[in-house]
């Protein structure tokens, strides 16, 4: 069977990567999948009989997330492709995608926006812990990608439109590829000695 293939829209809370993926969905000419983190997390219940402590929510997060990764995967496995609206903001979130997504056509956008008009966007959303889309900096702390968008003065739809025309173009290796040569674990040495 082959297996689909993903587009992994990445970038700061706020940066416009669901509209991304909304606008690109009618661009793209195969059937694909839009699957933000957001609909997974919501489908965990938000009454609990007790509440969580610090660790055990961060602990829960962290399943929520290696759960979503692994959602994604399996659909890619059975031939989806699938639009993946993730922020790569912990250096675990990469090394586990790099791990469960191996052997799969994944292509890296960077969704860039400027602080200011990412503060902004926060406010007037109103839904956001104030400061969340500028303490995300680091989603791009991996260097590398595939396709780059920059949402501060542009439209979801006109970004969604250049990445579904750069989209087949994309030079291999693919950056995930070229991340997975970095973040590979070196081999231990078996001793020579008896």
């Amino acid at each position: 069977m082959t297996r689909g293939r993903v587009v992994l829209l990445n970038g700061p809370s706020s940066s416009g990567k669901s509209s991304i993926g909304k606008a690109l969905l009618p661009l793209l000419p195969d059937p694909w999948f839009l699957v933000p983190v957001d609909a997974v997390s919501g489908m965990r219940s938000t009454v609990h009989t007790r509440t969580l402590d610090e660790v055990e929510t961060s602990e829960m997060l962290r399943r929520t997330r290696r759960g979503y990764h692994r959602v994604v995967a399996a659909l890619a496995s059975t031939g989806n492709d699938v639009v993946m609206d993730y922020p790569l903001t912990e250096p675990w979130r990469l090394a586990d995608l790099l791990d469960v997504l191996d052997g799969v056509d994944v292509t890296l956008v960077d969704v860039h926006c400027s602080p200011e008009e990412l503060a902004r966007r926060e406010r007037r959303r109103g839904d956001r812990p104030h400061g969340l889309a500028a303490s995300q900096t680091r989603v791009f702390s991996h260097g590398d990608n595939d396709i780059e968008v920059d949402t501060t003065t542009r439209t979801p739809a006109a970004c969604a439109q250049d990445i579904a025309t750069r989209l087949p173009t994309v030079s291999t290796p693919k950056a995930f590829d070229r991340l997975r040569g970095h973040h590979a674990r070196p081999v231990a040495r078996q001793s020579t000695e008896d």
